[in-house]
């Protein structure tokens, strides 16, 4: 709207000097304001027609989810922390979460700005895909384990030292014997050795 304001600029002080100059011819006067009142709507109902052809050049358009403040890795997602943002659909890549599940968490650091993807949050009872960066590795303790749900933060011990910090629980194995955990890349082979070997235990993290 103010860039259409903007382009009536000129036509408003054309209208105005004319104004002036006929102001003494009344009924020639009334018929300049009328053509021009007329030349107004017909450039109004020209900009409102190329914004809607610009729109449908985009195609249909989606609501995604952007982040308003940096959310860290482990904290809920939901509206007070996201707002909606109207996209073309042809730009919207098909990890980009549309809707906000009720129960959503952050699997890494997100900042301000971001969208919500698939890649970067995990809901409830939701089938996990391993974040960039991080491997899974499926982890069996000696000891029996109380459940854990998808999207839980837990550290990896092995012969008393934590050897993965806030791995992410993927799923759990049948009967709940075990779980996928996804961690960092690079410790993925010790995590897969301490478990092949026995010796990986779980400790839920912050």
């Amino acid at each position: 709207m103010n860039e259409l304001m903007h382009r009536l600029q000129p036509v408003f002080r054309f209208a105005e000097r004319m104004y002036r100059e006929l102001c003494r011819n009344r009924q020639r006067q009334h018929a300049v304001i009328t053509g021009l009142a007329v030349l107004a709507a017909a450039i109004y109902a020209l900009s409102l027609t190329q914004l809607h052809q610009q729109r449908d050049a985009l195609g249909d358009f989606v609501l995604v989810h952007v982040v308003t403040a940096d959310i860290s890795a482990g904290q809920p997602i939901s509206p007070q922390n996201t707002k909606t943002f109207s996209m073309p659909k042809q730009f919207v890549l098909p990890s980009t979460r549309t809707a906000l599940p009720t129960s959503l968490t952050a699997t890494s650091d997100i900042s301000a700005g971001d969208i919500i993807s698939l890649q970067n949050s995990l809901a409830a009872g939701e089938g996990a895909s391993v974040p960039a960066g991080m491997r899974a590795v499926s982890i069996v303790p000696r000891v029996a384990m109380p459940a854990l749900s998808t999207g839980s933060f837990v550290d990896i011990i092995a012969n008393g030292q934590v050897i993965a910090a806030r791995g992410i629980i993927l799923s759990s194995l049948a009967n709940n014997v075990g779980v996928v955990v996804a961690v960092p890349e690079q410790l993925a082979p010790a995590v897969a050795s301490a478990s092949s070997l026995g010796e990986a235990s779980l400790v839920i993290s912050n």
